[in-house]
């Protein structure tokens, strides 16, 4: 593979956020759409997961099975404090995919919008079609798939064709929840089991959809960029059997802290999202269906898994790994019955941090980082890659130095929101402050080298008065008045 000197221009990899000083970069404008791609450009394959946590091999997990995606990781790079800036889909993406922070009144919820929430941002899909790209989007990218739809991609966002929560165990019909939202399309078992391919599932017609993509995109004279979305593992749980049958409920145990942190302030509350589901026979919280979600949860990783890798072999089988990178995230984390938490929705670091696995020609091979990075920082990363030219106005920081020096710090601290809760993160502490509902202030601050399932909120204990200090008036600066200091 050829080296990282083959790809970035001197000024990136001085670390510096320029572009590349040639005749195209410095005049051309940020709303011109000049096609200065060369056929030769590097190209970016973008993986983005529904909702998953760092329950991976490549992560140390005893209980993952994940042989492609582990496979990826000793390819390229793996970062172990990536961090979402907002723990809820339709938000997190827009932040990610726009390069823009959350506000408090930007990117509130699942189903904000670029669009409407940002006004004349451009995606990263726009900004490399706009630069003679050819931008594709398989499956769930934005959550709204009509979201910077026209601007962003050469041709139209293709889906599964499918709900995301297609039944095809005949036994699920028994258990069927009232949808509020839906009244005549009620919601089935938060889990199933059904012995079927891959392809039967959503996400195996996205795999499908995108294999025939790339299959297209090799034959193009254009360099590409294609992004592809799995739902699973968002509930519900719904996988091919033998998954389930990598994953026998027996390997499980509930988490070991299911109370409240320790001095957790009332405006800590799990999210609901798991309620609009049947439980079937189990009672919601019991030992059992703490033991039967980590298992749907595991199985339905293990199904992405082999989707990944028959989109990663694809890329091999066509030749196109030596100019392309591989960008494998999620748009946030998962609560997995910690604190009888489920889903995403907390300002905990379970909530917010991601995996994140880069694998490309501008990569070191088979190493870890804990370099601080968040998911807003993806996009002037990837525009540096593909000597590009972001939007002057993001936020993010593009950490291509640390692909090929993963020693090398990133960022001191990042933020993260979430309607109510902002949080500030560093290297050994989360700290969050609440508007509550009565107007007051409610904090938390974990210790995450000394308690890192985060048990005790020790933002009132004498030793750590002037960290949360500290902390708070980083917080206070960049979601009062968007000062967001990162060094």
């Amino acid at each position: 593979m050829s080296t990282i000197k083959k790809i970035l221009c001197p000024i990136a990899l001085a670390g510096l956020m320029s572009a590349c000083n040639s005749p195209e970069a410095t005049n051309t404008t940020q709303n011109e759409s000049v096609n200065r791609a060369k056929p030769d450009q590097h190209n970016i394959v973008m993986i983005i997961v529904d909702d998953l946590r760092p329950v991976l091999g490549a992560y140390g997990d005893k209980n993952a099975y994940s042989p492609n995606i582990d496979a990826l990781a000793k390819q390229g790079l793996t970062f172990s404090k990536a961090y979402a800036n907002v723990p809820v889909c339709g938000a997190s993406r827009a932040s990610m995919l726009t390069g823009l922070r959350p506000t408090k009144n930007r990117f509130i919820d699942y189903k904000a919008k670029a669009e409407e929430d940002a006004p004349g941002a451009k995606s990263l899909p726009q900004v490399l079609k706009e630069s003679g790209y050819y931008t594709m989007g398989i499956g769930k990218i934005f959550h709204n798939g009509q979201d910077l739809a026209e601007e962003s991609w050469s041709e139209k966002l293709q889906s599964s064709g499918l709900p995301h929560a297609t039944r095809l165990n005949p036994d699920s019909e028994q258990y069927l929840k009232a949808n509020k939202k839906n009244p005549k399309k009620p919601k089935g078992p938060w889990y199933e089991i059904a012995d079927v391919a891959n392809e039967a599932y959503p996400d195996g017609k996205v795999k499908q959809k995108a294999l025939i993509a790339l299959e297209k995109l090799a034959n193009k004279k254009q360099p590409f960029f294609l992004s592809v979305g799995f739902i699973r593992p968002h509930l519900p749980f719904y996988a091919p059997k033998k998954y389930y049958d990598l994953h026998p409920e027996t390997k499980f145990e509930p988490f070991f802290h299911r109370e409240q942190p320790k001095n957790a302030p009332k405006s800590l509350k799990g999210s609901g999202e798991i309620h609009s589901y049947h439980f079937k026979e189990y009672e919601f919280n019991s030992d059992t269906f703490h033991t039967a979600s980590l298992r749907g949860y595991y199985a339905s990783v293990s199904y992405i898994d082999a989707l990944v890798g028959d989109v990663v072999k694809q890329i091999d089988q066509l030749g196109l790994r030596d100019n392309t990178t591989i960008i494998f995230t999620s748009d946030h984390g998962f609560h997995l019955g910690e604190h009888n938490f489920w889903t995403k929705h907390t300002m905990l670091d379970t909530a917010l941090r991601v995996p994140l696995i880069i694998a490309g020609p501008s990569t070191k091979e088979n190493m870890n980082t804990d370099a601080l990075v968040e998911l807003l920082d993806i996009f002037p990363t990837v525009t540096e890659i593909t000597q590009t030219t972001p939007p002057v106005n993001i936020a993010g920081e593009s950490f291509t130095s640390v692909l090929n020096a993963p020693s090398v710090n990133h960022k001191r601290q990042i933020y993260s929101r979430f309607k109510a809760g902002d949080s500030i993160v560093t290297e050994d502490f989360i700290f969050t402050s609440y508007q509550a509902e009565n107007s007051q202030i409610e904090e938390m601050l974990f210790d995450l080298k000394k308690d890192p399932h985060e048990t005790v909120n020790v933002v009132n204990q004498a030793e750590y008065q002037a960290k949360a200090a500290e902390l708070r008036e980083k917080l206070a600066a960049c979601m009062e008045q968007q000062q967001c200091q990162t060094h």
